[in-house]
C-alpha cells in the first residue's frame, strides 16, 4: 500500500514537470522575424487590404502603429499605397481607398512590410477586397530574418473566403532551454522508473 502511495507521488511529479514544460512552450513560434513579403499566388494583382502577424503575446507587430514600415515597387493610386496593409483596417473596399494596390498586374510584385525588430510570430491573417475580384485574393508569404535569409513560407494562403481573410499558424522553430530539457529528462527517466516498479 506504501509502495503503492509512492508510486503514485512520483508519477504526479513526473507528470506535472512535463506539463509544466509543454505549456511554457505552447505560444513557442516562428524566431527571428524581420521581414514578411506578400506576393499574388496566382500571377494575379496583388491587392491586400490588412496583414495581421501575431507575436507570442497575441500582439500585432504588423502595424504602423508599432513601428512597422510597407513598401512595394509601385501602386495604383494615391489612396492605395503599401502601408494600407498596416493600418490596422482590415475592412478590404478598394473605392474607401482601404487597401493597397499594385499598379501593374502580372509582373510579380512583392508587398514588403519591415518590422521594427526581430519577432517571434505564431500566425499571419492577410485580409482580401470585398468590393470587387475577391477571386484574385490567393497569396505567397516568405518570412525573413534580419541577414535577409528565409525562415519560412506560406504558399497560397487563401483570402477568398466570405470573411475574405486566410490564416496560417506558423511552426513552433524554438529551442528548449537546458534546464527545460533537463526536466523532460527527469520526467522521463521518473515515469520509466515508475513503470520498472510496477512490474516488479
Amino acid at each position: 500500500m506504501k509502495n503503492n502511495k509512492f508510486v503514485s507521488t512520483k508519477r504526479a511529479t513526473a507528470v506535472a514537470a512535463l506539463a509544466l514544460v509543454l505549456s511554457s512552450n505552447a505560444q513557442a513560434g516562428l524566431i527571428g522575424v524581420k521581414s514578411i513579403e506578400v506576393s499574388n499566388a496566382i500571377g494575379e494583382w496583388l491587392q491586400v487590404a490588412e496583414v495581421v502577424a501575431l507575436n507570442v503575446s497575441a500582439v500585432d507587430v504588423a502595424l504602423t502603429s508599432f513601428g512597422a514600415t510597407a513598401s512595394a515597387p509601385d501602386t495604383w493610386d494615391a489612396a492605395s499605397t503599401p502601408n494600407k496593409a498596416i493600418d490596422g483596417i482590415t475592412l478590404g473596399a478598394w473605392n474607401l481607398g482601404q487597401i493597397f494596390h499594385e499598379a501593374s498586374p502580372r509582373t510579380g510584385d512583392t508587398l514588403t512590410i519591415i518590422l521594427p525588430t526581430a519577432q517571434e510570430l505564431v500566425s499571419i491573417a492577410i485580409w482580401g477586397r470585398t468590393d470587387c475580384c475577391s477571386n484574385r485574393d490567393i497569396y505567397n508569404v516568405v518570412f525573413r530574418d534580419a541577414a535577409g535569409g528565409v525562415l519560412h513560407t506560406v504558399s497560397r494562403l487563401d483570402a477568398r473566403s466570405p470573411n475574405h481573410v486566410g490564416i496560417a499558424q506558423l511552426p513552433d522553430t524554438s529551442v528548449p532551454e537546458p534546464a527545460s530539457l533537463a526536466l523532460i529528462g527527469l520526467g522521463l527517466l521518473g515515469m520509466g522508473a515508475i513503470r520498472r516498479r510496477t512490474k516488479d
